[in-house]
């Protein structure tokens, strides 16, 4: 099985159940995918809304492993916040700064438990609006995919979706069921990867994909067909990618669709059609940079939006 996740992350499960969308595909014969209405795909056509807590979402991979998912939430923050020391203590972190990734996501996941309601407050100091030139930076591979800072918590916010994003990827760690790529160590037969559906359509030739969720599954499957993989995806998911939205009439938000170009990535990944994307740093070489902050994958097959 393979699952792409659009990753939204309010307080509430009920409200979390309208933002995190996931959908599942399963290996058939060859380089063929199946995608339909049954497992964990059941609840997109039996539900309303049609999403997952991330606790729930959380017991499902636990209990029925995945062989990839592909998440799109930031999985970590920049490494000059990772060597900060005052970053760290400011949220009453002990041990000086959290310096790699495992340090900063186990902290996360001890402090904000998978509870209903969420409680963010023990970060609220990496939401000062005094601080944002030094909280609200990029990542490395934010700035090559054209993604938010991950600790941005105004417009279009991404704080809360790092925060308990880290908090569930630490469960999946610690099951030994999962490896959370490209942080090296771990265990387990399953991949997580990180995913952005915007850098994905990009890389299709659609620049703005946000009114167009249509023309993103369009392009996510041609993408899949331009790799030599054949999705078999029942129509009335295809249907429910166009139509669901959790935004508003002027600011709609086409979670479906997205959990849609997420399950494309991720397939490009399991077939080898995928790699990471990283800006050049003066200071650190990639290798050392995927270690600590991570990486958005992207597809290395592109194809062409029509004007």
């Amino acid at each position: 099985m393979i699952v792409g996740v659009d990753f939204g992350a309010p307080k509430w499960a009920r409200d979390q159940r309208r933002k995190i969308i996931a959908i599942a595909a399963h290996a058939t014969a060859g380089r063929s995918y199946r995608i339909d209405a049954t497992g964990m795909n059941a609840r997109l056509l039996a539900n309303d809304p049609p999403g997952w807590s991330a606790k729930e979402l959380l017991d499902e991979l636990l209990a029925r492993p995945a062989r990839v998912v592909g998440f799109d939430f930031p999985f970590c923050v920049p490494h000059a916040l990772l060597r900060d020391e005052r970053f760290a203590s400011d949220v009453s972190y002990k041990d000086g700064a959290f310096l790699g990734w495992r340090s900063f996501n186990g902290f996360v996941a001890q402090r904000l438990p998978l509870t209903d309601p969420l409680e963010f407050a023990p970060f609220a100091a990496w939401r000062d609006p005094a601080e944002r030139a030094r909280l609200w930076t990029k990542r490395a591979t934010d700035v090559a995919a054209r993604g938010q800072p991950p600790l941005k918590d105004m417009f279009q916010a991404t704080f809360q979706m790092t925060l308990l994003g880290n908090a569930l990827l630490s469960k999946l760690w610690d099951s030994h069921q999962y490896r959370v790529l490209p942080f090296p160590g771990g265990s387990g037969d399953g991949e997580v990867i990180e995913v952005y559906p915007g850098a994905t359509l990009r890389a299709m030739g659609l620049a703005s994909y946000k009114s167009r969720p249509d023309e993103a599954v369009r392009l996510s499957i041609a993408a899949c067909a331009a790799a030599g993989i054949k999705l078999d995806v029942d129509l009335r998911l295809i249907a429910l990618s166009s139509r669901y939205s959790s935004g508003t009439a002027k600011a709609p938000d086409y979670d479906v669709a997205d959990a849609f170009v997420a399950l494309c990535t991720a397939i490009l990944y399991a077939e080898g059609a995928c790699r990471p994307v990283l800006a050049p740093d003066p200071v650190w070489q990639e290798h050392l940079l995927k270690d600590r902050e991570g990486a958005i994958w992207v597809p290395t097959i592109t194809t062409s939006a029509p004007a």
